[in-house]
């Protein structure tokens, strides 16, 4: 399912990659610059993975204890891993949306978002990236995008309806050009208070995605929900299209250089 995923959302990530660039007429990204960010995006993808690996595994041990633990780590099979926490959630009758909310925002929407933050952070360091906030909006964008290729190779669950969902969905891109207005406003004003919203609003928003699905597991009366935050996210990433397209016509137009004239 994973390289299916991959191989479906790979038109959208280059379309959008493409046209993020296009954007950019002040000092425009080099192919290499490009090529950097993305790769930010994909390293980004691999540290919150692992970070998530191993809050779930302090979880796991809380829950079954250290035999099954074991078990999971000497067979480490992602499908039969899932399968037992599946069991685990159903066998557990104190579980509401609001406690499967706290634990998705823990263990995957404030992980993923703020290791997207340090990765966006570190390439803003670098002047051919930050020169204005509609810099870091597309430098949030393309980081986005390269995040959700990796993740889309490694995913494992749902059918072929799913993996075209999620490559027409470009979410990760919306987080990431959501955190990068906040933090090119925090370069923009010198208020690093900016940093705040940069991880808590795509934190929050995927979360809310992210614990929908899991909720409609547990009871199909939350099929609305899934509904609703799935039709909150495709308005978001239609709005920050929208909003790039109108930034980038307010970026100051660069006048052609003449050349000297010729020595007689």
């Amino acid at each position: 399912m994973g390289i299916l995923c991959a191989i479906l959302s790979l038109p959208v990530s280059v379309l959008l990659v493409r046209w993020l660039m296009k954007k950019k007429t002040e000092n425009p990204f080099e192919k290499g610059d490009v090529l950097s960010l993305v790769l930010a995006g994909v390293l980004s993808m691999v540290v919150a993975a692992a970070v998530s690996l191993l809050i779930l595994c302090v979880r796991a041990y809380r829950l079954i204890g250290i035999d099954t633990l074991r078990l999971w780590m000497s067979n480490p099979d992602p499908e039969m891993i899932k399968n037992s926490l599946e069991e685990l959630r159903s066998r557990s009758s104190s579980q509401t949306y609001w406690s499967t909310f706290a634990g998705t925002f823990l263990s995957v929407g404030l992980v993923e978002e703020l290791s997207r933050f340090l990765f966006i952070r570190l390439s803003a360091r670098k002047k051919r990236f930050a020169n204005t906030w509609l810099d870091l909006v597309i430098c949030g964008g393309i980081v986005g995008v390269g995040f959700q290729l990796l993740e889309d190779i490694t995913y494992v669950n749902g059918d072929l309806v799913t993996a075209i969902f999620r490559a027409v969905t470009p979410f990760h891109f919306t987080f990431g050009a959501i955190m990068g207005f906040f933090i090119g406003k925090a370069l923009e004003s010198g208020k690093k208070g900016y940093h705040i919203p940069a991880v808590l609003i795509p934190a929050l928003l995927h979360t809310l995605f992210d614990s929908s699905i899991s909720a409609i597991r547990m009871d199909d009366l939350y099929f609305a929900l899934v509904l609703a935050s799935a039709l909150l996210l495709i308005g978001l990433t239609v709005f920050m299209i929208i909003k790039i397209n109108k930034w980038a016509k307010l970026q100051p137009v660069q006048e052609p250089q003449m050349e000297a004239p010729a020595a007689d």
